[in-house]
């Protein structure tokens, strides 16, 4: 990269710390430090919805994805787009209701074991999507910087420390505010200027678009229909159970405002991900090489961005795919921190200073930083460990946390086996499908959820008469804190 490259991305990383410190000036209180005290206007939150959203997976996993199969990877996309969608009808039930966590809800339904046990799974889930942005972030910075002798150890550290920084420091309103600012970055990079460069070395959008037409007899490019329909059985109810959307839900200054933040959210996510798998496609005509040499297809786009981006334009795609990933890592991060300091410390410790749960918090995002960058640097599949990390967790959470808001006959007994059930049956799926002893078609988050659903139902039957009953969330009169019930 040429000196003016490096300079610019020198220049966005001392950027982000910059927000993050300005930002950091409006906390204070720790519903500032969590959800910025529920008064985000609407330009910052459409930004951090956005920048979340469109995260390493979104983007180079998804590229590369498209590489290896094609234009079919875009069901995926729809599948994620409807449970956004869907997410608009949850949004005011738990806005009527302030809730923001989903420890928090599980417990007001199901009692305090029910918060700890989820809130071991939720961390679990949040070091392993962290370290999936690392890796993409890692492989994006080692392709562009060429022989710029910028390792992908180096890379990794530096944007873990950049990350937990300022995220320590300024909490929600530091995420929130650096992700307005990625947002920005991500679509004038990425999302405009690769694509059209991309495709003038095509010959042309005419024939660029061409392209992305499936080759005859293979227009699932490979993939099974179980595997297919695996992306609405996890991402629909993932969307449903995301906990950055809950927390942001929170944050919004009014329902109207997050209303029309959604609906904004879902356009850009389809639209973004048609952008990326355009460019994992044109990627498999431009450099067929990476599925044989060992970079694979989560290195399309920044192989694209080498070859293809003149001086100053490659530092401007190479800050905006730190972006991508920094926007959900950062996210990550937050969401772990809030969880052990809100979710496990103060329900255990009623009465503790705000200080005190401030600590906790600030502490898990600096460890759950530590251990994220360990699991980066033996790499590993973007698309890959997404899709095993959702499928722990959405198999884990999605029944008893629908259960809590809408079941009249869930018991805690149950929730609780259901959650720990299905979490093992996810991890002991993948680790058969890793010896080859899983059949062939069978998705691990089928298993998880099946196993989910009917842990549930039948030990609330069985123990119905034995528990006290409860009110289900939608029934219950909302809480007098947003942050304590």
């Amino acid at each position: 990269m040429a000196t003016i490259d490096l300079a610019m991305i020198a220049f966005y990383f001392l950027g982000m710390l910059f927000v993050g410190y300005l930002a950091s000036r409006k906390v204070n209180s720790v519903q500032d430090y969590a959800i910025a005290g529920g008064k985000l206007g609407f330009p910052v939150l459409l930004g951090t919805l956005v920048a979340t959203q469109i995260g390493g997976g979104a983007t180079l996993g998804r590229a590369g994805k498209a590489y290896e199969v094609g234009i079919a990877i875009g069901i995926a996309s729809l599948a994620y787009a409807l449970g956004l969608f869907l997410f608009t009808r949850l949004s005011p039930i738990l806005r009527r209701n302030q809730i923001w966590t989903i420890p928090g809800a599980l417990a007001m339904r199901f009692g305090p074991t029910m918060r700890i046990a989820v809130s071991v799974v939720i961390l679990m889930a949040i070091a392993a999507l962290f370290s999936a942005q690392l890796i993409a972030f890692g492989l994006a910075v080692v392709a562009l910087s060429g022989d710029g002798g910028i390792t992908y150890t180096q890379a990794i550290l530096a944007a873990a420390f950049i990350m937990v920084a300022y995220t320590v420091v300024g909490g929600f309103f530091a995420v929130a505010y650096t992700d307005l600012v990625q947002a920005v970055i991500m679509v004038l990079g990425i999302g405009i200027m690769l694509p059209w460069l991309v495709m003038s070395n095509l010959d042309g959008p005419a024939v660029a678009m061409a392209h992305l037409k499936p080759s005859p007899g293979h227009l699932l490019g490979g993939m099974g229909v179980m595997f297919i329909l695996s992306f609405f059985v996890i991402d629909i109810p993932a969307a449903l159970v995301d906990m950055s959307l809950w927390q942001r839900n929170a944050a919004a200054s009014s329902d109207s405002q997050m209303k029309t933040a959604l609906y904004w959210t879902i356009l850009v996510y389809v639209v973004w991900s048609i952008i990326a798998i355009a460019l994992g496609i044109w990627a498999s005509v431009l450099i067929p090489e990476l599925g044989i040499d060992g970079r694979g297809g989560d290195a399309a786009i920044p192989e694209l961005i080498v070859l293809y981006m003149p001086p100053v334009a490659k530092g401007l795609c190479l800050a905006a795919l730190m972006a991508v990933m920094m926007s959900t890592a950062d996210t990550a991060l937050l969401l772990g921190g809030t969880t052990m300091g809100f979710d496990v410390v103060q329900p255990l410790r009623p009465g503790i200073k705000d200080k005190t749960v401030m600590r906790a918090t600030r502490g898990t995002i600096i460890a759950i930083g530590i251990i994220g960058t360990l699991i980066a640097l033996r790499k590993g599949g973007i698309f890959e460990i997404m899709l095993l990390t959702v499928a722990v967790y959405v198999s884990g959470i999605f029944f008893p946390t629908m259960a809590a808001l809408f079941s009249r006959r869930a018991t805690s007994t149950a929730a609780l086996v259901s959650l720990t059930g299905a979490t093992v049956v996810v991890l002991l799926s993948y680790g058969l499908r890793k010896i080859d002893l899983l059949p062939h078609g069978v998705e691990p988050i089928f298993l998880g959820l099946l196993a989910s659903v009917v842990l549930l139902v039948v030990v609330s039957a069985l123990t119905a008469r034995s528990s006290v009953p409860t009110v289900r969330l939608v029934d219950r009169k909302a809480p007098d804190n947003l942050i304590t019930e």
